[in-house]
């Protein structure tokens, strides 16, 4: 995991930062806009609850009918069915309001959510092992010239660096570890982790530190 958390350069790794960054963002400013407008449905309820009040003010009226004599039969059984009507619209209204509400938060939630797992279960771990490593490699640099840490390091560059920026370090890469000549490569591969190179290791080496592009 160590490997894989420098392998990206300091440059990819701050991209990779703002991309975590606004992906994050992203989603919850995707999530509170479905949950705006599954809330705006909500008051389709209200609409609903309008409904009913008006059924339940026409029944209230053929109630008024019922005690008309020969029409107050028909309009008794109207109003009945009219109230029975206004009762089942206002249950559903309030349904309807309930249950808009519980969906725009779930939704909300759930959008706003949705890249944490991948966030924080995948790459923030990727970043302290990122972070652990180099400052693992700082304490070491911090020491005595280690001749092999050296070669590791101008080993990994030939491999992490790419070859247009390779080729601005040495034209012959291959030839430079067979010869021994690590100061240069390795550090370029310091630089591409964000890393400058101790000031010792220029000290009697032949080779000058790789200008950074």
């Amino acid at each position: 995991m160590g490997e894989l958390a420098l392998l990206p350069s300091r440059r990819a790794l701050r991209r990779l930062d703002a991309l975590a960054v606004l992906t994050v963002l992203g989603f919850a400013a995707i999530g509170v806009a479905a949950g705006v407008l599954l809330a705006d449905l909500a008051r389709l309820g209200t609409g609903l609850g309008d409904v009913a009040r008006s059924l339940d003010l026409a029944a209230r009226g053929l109630s008024l009918l019922a005690e008309v004599p020969v029409v107050g039969e028909p309009a008794g059984r109207l109003s009945d069915s009219v109230a029975e009507a206004a009762g089942s619209v206002a249950t559903t209204a309030t349904e309807v309001r309930g249950s808009m509400g519980t969906l725009a938060v779930v939704v909300a939630v759930a959008l706003a959510l949705l890249p944490l797992p991948l966030v924080l279960g995948v790459y923030l771990p990727l970043r302290w092992v990122r972070h652990r490593e180099v400052r693992g490699l700082r304490r070491l640099l911090a020491g005595p010239v280690d001749p092999t840490l050296v070669e590791h390091l101008a080993r990994a560059a030939v491999f992490r660096i790419p070859y247009a920026d390779l080729l601005r370090v040495t034209r012959s890469p291959w030839q430079d570890l067979d010869a021994g000549r690590h100061h240069r490569l390795a550090a370029a591969e310091l630089h591409r982790l964000g890393v400058t190179a101790p000031r010792a290791w220029w000290e009697g080496a032949p080779e000058q530190p790789a200008r950074p592009r």
